[in-house]
């Protein structure tokens, strides 16, 4: 899996343990431990009893005396009326590290620093800090003008319905500003007038908006996986095990599969991602929790139903999982989301009645993530749970450092308030080292098929995604279905990009396709990271990567079918032209063109085949291109 290389701070644990001398009793004592309750609660054991795990919630941070920030955010007041807009901005930075984020004086330099953001026409940074301003102790007299800059730096960034809504909140705060009937009226009218603005904006907006496109999973739902096309069963194979695979023949640009995440969140320290498991929307200047500051939504809507959801719990700690916990910090703080997320809607004897049932069972590979009534559906908590993590096959030293992850994990859980009984703190614990096991590898080996976003000549991944369905699927350097649609959209719609005949498998790809490495580093990254050896034809023939296949455009040398050879020929011709003419950007504009032409590749020439390769690189770039929203559905 990789793991050794990845969670290089196993040292934070074993540090003490190796001072002891006792490290090497500690693995042979795990070894003796009969079930994941009994390794994990072995480790949380040893931890205490050599005062590894931290005794408060004592964050280190210090801060200055208040006058002292008062005084810095004063002489930005100054620099402010001098114009001197960049210096101002700096000095109220300096009186942030100053000052607690719940005081006055910390909304008072932020609410500053974005007017000076504002007057350098910086409007996304105004409007972020604007955004944070709003969610802390600002003064209510105020809190008008905050609306008021918020709504005019949306519409110079073109959010004109949010513009409208900054406006809206401003005018019901109005009544709170410490100004004269007068002057009120005249600001009312002017904000009034932007709102006007807004709205003919917005109505040309309408005028302009093209319908979106819907996708439909070819043949329609599958009768046991709702995510899946009925076009597709699993099956199980010698060398790849449980696996997906066609039941008809598949054309390229058959939508496959419309998966959600079961969980997931931002993959960074993201402030332009919401948090919500839900929504995962990318948005100018989102709010900030009020209370821990690290966690940002889109509204106030998302805001609330995380905290139902269990933010209210993981907020206290989100500091802790971000900087003390070792391993991907990312990853601990996803499946702490998950745990408190089903742990508070089963309730507590519920989750653990169902976690050990889980592992005290042994279920058939086939039937993994099916219900009692044989549907496999992504939003069912043991669809997710029951997902592969290779737990058994990991050496025993990374085991415990996930058991260790899970112990600190929890431990902060229950400093912060949150009451676990003894009695059942084996099934919970072991149930967190499954779900971070789980999270491992699944999200690492679909990160190709997460959200992402374009910047410049770069591609990012914004969010940690769990696709249960999509996990069905498994990997080929040679992949025949690729991710479809808008980059940032949640939802996963899952495309052919080769013809599929019948009887054979559905796969994508972990990250790793023939044509840019080499077999040998393409196997060492399967085995290392995911713990697997792939059966693909370009592994199984070790084909050439694509520089070393040959560029010349003669058919004679890969032709299957002599009688097809002029056609192929003369198509071959055409496509050349058109990979002249055409640039990348408008590929997605002759996806049909590109489908066919593959199509007359696949059946009548041998690959290794430059234009094949090209044809298929250009297929899977124009699905990840939109000119339009696409919307997803199952029907």
């Amino acid at each position: 899996m990789g793991c050794e290389k990845e969670y290089y701070k196993f040292f934070h644990y074993t540090i003490r343990l190796l001072k002891a001398n006792v490290m090497d009793d500690v693995i042979v004592e795990l070894y003796k431990q009969k079930s994941a309750n009994s390794r994990f609660m072995f480790t949380r054991s040893l931890l205490r009893k050599h005062k590894i795990l931290a005794s408060t919630l004592d964050d280190g941070f210090e801060y200055d005396h208040p006058s002292t920030s008062t005084n810095l955010r004063q002489s930005g007041n100054a620099l402010f009326k001098a114009e001197l807009y960049e210096e101002a901005a700096d000095m109220y930075t300096k009186s942030l590290k100053g000052s607690k984020p719940s005081t006055e004086c910390y909304a008072l330099a932020m609410a500053n620093r974005s007017a000076a953001h504002f007057c350098m026409g910086k409007y996304d940074h105004c409007l972020r800090d604007a955004r944070c301003a709003m969610a802390t102790n600002y003064p209510s007299k105020l809190a008008y003008k905050l609306y008021e800059r918020a709504g005019h730096a949306e519409r110079k960034l073109g959010l004109v319905e949010r513009a409208k809504e900054s406006y809206a909140v401003c005018l019901t705060r109005l009544d709170e500003a410490d100004m004269s009937a007068e002057n009120k009226r005249k600001f009312r009218v002017a904000v009034e007038i932007a709102v006007t603005e807004c709205e003919q904006v917005l109505t040309e907006q309408e005028r302009a908006m093209k319908i979106p496109i819907i996708e439909h999973l070819v043949g329609g739902r599958n009768d046991n996986i709702p995510a899946l096309s009925a076009f597709v069963e699993l099956k199980m194979s010698e060398d790849m095990r449980r696996g997906v695979y066609a039941t008809r023949d598949i054309n390229p640009g058959d939508v496959v599969a419309i998966d959600e995440p079961y969980i997931c969140g931002p993959s960074g320290n993201d402030t332009e991602v919401c948090h919500y498991n839900g929504c995962l929307k990318m948005d100018f200047a989102l709010f900030r929790c009020p209370k821990c500051f690290m966690v940002y939504y889109c509204t106030k809507d998302c805001m609330d139903k995380d905290y139902k959801e269990g933010h209210n719990f993981a907020c206290p700690i989100i500091y802790f999982i971000r900087s003390r916990i070792p391993g991907i910090s990312r990853m601990n703080e996803l499946a702490m989301k998950w745990f408190l997320k089903d742990y508070l809607k089963m309730g507590l004897k519920k989750y653990c009645s169902i976690v050990d049932n889980f592992s005290e069972s042994k279920i058939d590979h086939i039937t993994r993530g099916f219900d009692e009534i044989g549907q496999y559906k992504s939003d069912n908590f043991l669809t997710a749970y029951s997902l592969d993590n290779r737990e058994n096959k990991m050496p025993m030293e990374v085991l415990f450092f996930f058991n260790c992850i899970a112990v600190d994990m929890l431990h902060y859980l229950i400093l912060s308030g949150f009451k676990i009984p003894e009695q059942y703190m084996g099934s919970v614990g072991a149930s967190l080292v499954h779900i971070l096991t789980v999270l491992d590898l699944n999200c690492r080996k679909l990160n190709t098929n997460a959200p992402t976003v374009s910047f410049r000549s770069d591609t990012y991944t914004i969010a940690l995604t769990l696709y249960p369905t999509i996990s069905l699927f498994n990997h080929s350097c040679d992949a025949n279905i690729k991710r479809s649609g808008e980059r940032i959209d949640r939802i996963r719609v899952m495309k052919a990009i080769q013809p599929i005949p019948k009887g054979t498998q559905l796969c994508c790809s972990y990250g790793i396709i023939f044509n840019g490495h080499d077999t040998e580093s393409r196997q060492e990254v399967c085995n290392d990271r995911f713990n697997f050896k792939c059966y693909s034809q370009p592994c199984i023939k070790n084909l050439p990567t694509f520089h070393f296949i040959p560029k010349h455009h003669s058919t004679l040398t890969y032709i299957l079918n002599p009688s097809m050879a002029d056609i192929v020929s003369s198509e071959c011709k055409k496509f050349v032209e058109f990979t002249k003419s055409v640039e990348p950007k408008d590929h997605c504009q002759h996806l049909n063109y590109l489908y066919s032409f593959i199509k007359l590749l696949y059946t009548n020439v041998k690959r290794p085949f430059a234009l094949y390769e090209e044809c298929l690189e250009m297929i899977g770039n124009a699905h990840s291109i939109s000119t339009n929203v696409i919307r997803a559905c199952e029907d």
